[in-house]
């Protein structure tokens, strides 16, 4: 399927776009905003509709908002064009949607895609290892769109927040999940899970071919499977790490799911609860002596928010080594990387005690995000994609 470049720019000269979101979300949300102030400033024409997502009338404003306005862009996060009619209840005479649709997936796409894409949907990935497979379902164009730094500058130190180690993230608490499971498919779930910690370039679905739960008896591994092993996996993970920091000034920020999973175990006194992304946490992160970065196991060919948040907020991150960090930041020079519990502990150990070295590598991190990992750098190179009509045949 192949895109008219001539008729792609005709369309860049004051392009309208379109997304949804609620007020209140400092999720996806956030990320559709700070995307949509850049474009603005490219010229686009730009609209979020806001509805409160959670009440019952939303759809139907959103719906409404949507067919009135027709725009030439659609833009959607984690959903394609077909998710969205269904999500919103838009009658199938309205479908499928006019113009395009600029699909940004912030997860790994097969928890969402299993059959191919409508015409005229613009696929971006935050992780180059998944664009195989997003090709597969043969969207317009696929690109790369990997994160970037979205604070203004530095935060400013406070008390309430000194720590020696802090850790901010999420884990979902998925015992009604379990709870569903036999005992022989929780065995398992957990031997899966095991594997995939152990061999991380590995997914579940290589996973359970080489391992099957019986001989000739293969899972199917459909998105919400696939999710629920993410899930669990990244829980696993994160907890495990921090538990073998328990002894240092260690605290922890996240959703409402840790003090579930945290129930019996030490780190629970370490949970400190939520913290808002934009008036918080660059405080946070320039308060910690050392900010411990995790990255989800969905991380392969890419980095998250954290990589580049922090050090722009004047906080010193050390982070899990993941094989893309080389293709954003000089390890050593720009980021520092730990690999393995031992190796972690020393570099905490090494680097509470040279508060120096600490600032140097914020400094040249800080330099290397401003030049290359800001969202305006990454929508200027969005735009050049679409311009060259990167698309499939």
């Amino acid at each position: 399927m192949m895109m008219s470049c001539n008729s792609f720019q005709g369309d860049m000269k004051s392009p309208s776009i379109w997304t949804y979101s609620d007020g209140a979300d400092r999720g996806f949300g956030l990320f559709k905003r700070r995307l949509f102030d850049q474009l603005k400033k490219s010229g686009w024409e730009t609209r979020i509709a806001e509805a409160p997502l959670l009440e019952s009338s939303s759809k139907s404003i959103l719906r409404e908002d949507l067919l009135r306005t027709k725009p030439a862009w659609i833009f959607l996060i984690n959903q394609t064009a077909s998710q969205l009619c269904d999500y919103l209840q838009i009658p199938q005479s309205d479908r499928p949607l006019n113009g395009k649709k600029w699909i940004w997936f912030l997860d790994d796409p097969h928890f969402f895609v299993d059959k191919p894409f409508e015409p005229n949907e613009y696929v971006f990935s935050f992780d180059a290892e998944y664009l195989d497979y997003l090709r597969g379902f043969q969207p317009s164009a696929c690109g790369w769109l990997p994160l970037a730094c979205d604070v203004g500058g530095e935060g400013k130190p406070d008390p309430r927040y000194s720590c020696d180690v802090c850790f901010v993230g999420g884990v979902i608490d998925q015992s009604s999940r379990r709870s569903q499971l036999s005992p022989g498919m929780r065995a398992y779930v957990d031997r899966l899970v095991d594997l995939k910690l152990q061999n991380r370039c590995k997914t579940f679905y290589q996973l359970a071919e080489e391992h099957p739960i019986a001989p000739g008896k293969q899972i199917q591994i459909t998105p919400p499977v696939a999710h629920y092993l993410y899930w669990e996996a990244n829980n696993r993970l994160r907890i495990q790490t921090l538990e073998s920091l328990q002894d240092y000034n260690l605290r922890i920020y996240g959703n409402e799911h840790w003090p579930r999973l945290l129930q019996g175990s030490p780190l629970a006194e370490c949970f400190c609860g939520p913290i808002d992304p934009v008036t918080e946490l660059p405080s946070l992160f320039a308060s910690a002596q050392i900010n411990l970065n995790i990255h989800s196991i969905q991380c392969r060919g890419s980095l998250n928010q954290r990589d580049f948040n922090a050090p722009v907020s004047g906080g010193f991150l050390l982070s899990d080594w993941v094989p893309a960090a080389g293709r954003f930041f000089s390890p050593g020079v720009e980021a520092i990387y730990w690999s393995g519990q031992d190796d972690l502990r020393r570099k905490i150990d090494y680097y509470l005690h040279r508060p120096e070295e600490r600032q140097s590598v914020i400094r040249r991190g800080r330099r290397r995000i401003s030049q290359d990992h800001t969202y305006a750098r990454r929508i200027e190179q969005t735009l050049q994609h679409l311009r060259e009509c990167t698309s499939l045949v």
